[in-house]
């Protein structure tokens, strides 16, 4: 397979370097195409396009096992491995919407989440996460990316800087298939164990037919004495600000849709009923 024939990332840049040299020592292991490294890589040749034109930076196991398939020196590894440390530190895979955001949730001392379709980011399992990404279409390696990035997000709720987190989820939703049922089951193992959590509040909110107000979108808020209030609204096209009178009407909506929800024992019942359906569907 030829290499993309998207504009390659530039050599001045970490992850431009980091693809020239994964190209380089792949031909100098004698893999003059892509394809059988990448079938000893148990990946796509597509994957290795993406990594060496600098769209997509290889994970760590991918990266390693490469190095030595390919037999590359110790000298030269120590550094590849400072490039590879520089490009996955970049944020070239955060969508460019994204980034303010992902900014003020990585500062924020409490989030406000309400997951109405799909489980609010910061919660989902890496199998859920990448489960879905595949499912809106993303190739492998985007998929790869798009997911660790999501699993970055998981420091804010359970990490030594974790924020505290208030997370409303729709009742559907831990009944829409993402993945597979084993998929499913890890996703709601994973909210019950968080749910136990002091800096984790996690309601649902029940599915009676009817109509109230936040079924018109997901939502999220950041907020914290060290940044502007600012909200994410999933929608057709994605939004992010911090004007403080937008901010405040979301934050008004939130509460508003807290008072549809069970409370966190209630909540916790669900939950626990929705994992054993899911772990009756398994194979």
């Amino acid at each position: 397979m030829t290499l993309s024939s998207s504009t390659p990332e530039p050599d001045s840049t970490p992850r431009g370097k980091l693809a020239k040299h994964l190209r380089l020592i792949r031909q100098a292991a004698g893999f003059a195409t892509q394809a059988p490294l990448a079938n000893r890589l148990g990946v796509s040749s597509d994957l290795i396009s993406k990594m060496e034109t600098g769209k997509h930076v290889p994970t760590q196991d991918i990266f390693l096992a490469l190095l030595d398939i390919c037999a590359v020196s110790e000298e030269a590894r120590v550094y590849l491995t400072d490039l590879w440390v520089l490009a996955r530190a970049g944020r070239g895979g955060v969508r460019e919407f994204f980034e303010k955001y992902a900014t003020a949730e990585e500062k924020a001392a409490f989030l406000r989440m309400w997951g109405l379709l799909l489980i609010p980011g910061p919660l989902q399992t890496r199998e859920y996460a990448y489960a879905m990404f595949q499912a809106r279409g993303l190739d492998e390696g985007e998929a790869v990316e798009q997911t660790d990035l999501r699993v970055k997000r998981h420091a804010k709720v359970d990490g030594p800087g974790a924020a505290h987190v208030t997370a409303l989820i729709y009742e559907l939703a831990l009944h829409r298939q993402v993945g597979t049922a084993e998929v499913m089951a890890g996703q709601l193992d994973r909210l019950l164990e968080l749910s136990s959590r002091r800096n984790v509040v996690i309601q649902v909110v029940p599915d009676d037919g009817s109509y109230f107000p936040g079924l018109d979108g997901e939502f999220g808020i950041a907020t914290g004495p060290d940044i502007s209030d600012t909200l994410i609204m999933v929608t057709v096209e994605d939004h992010v600000s911090d004007e403080s009178e937008a901010v405040g009407k979301v934050i008004a909506l939130f509460e508003e849709v807290r008072g549809y929800a069970l409370n966190v024992v209630q909540s916790r019942t669900v939950l626990t009923e929705a994992l054993q359906q899911w772990k009756s569907r398994q194979q």
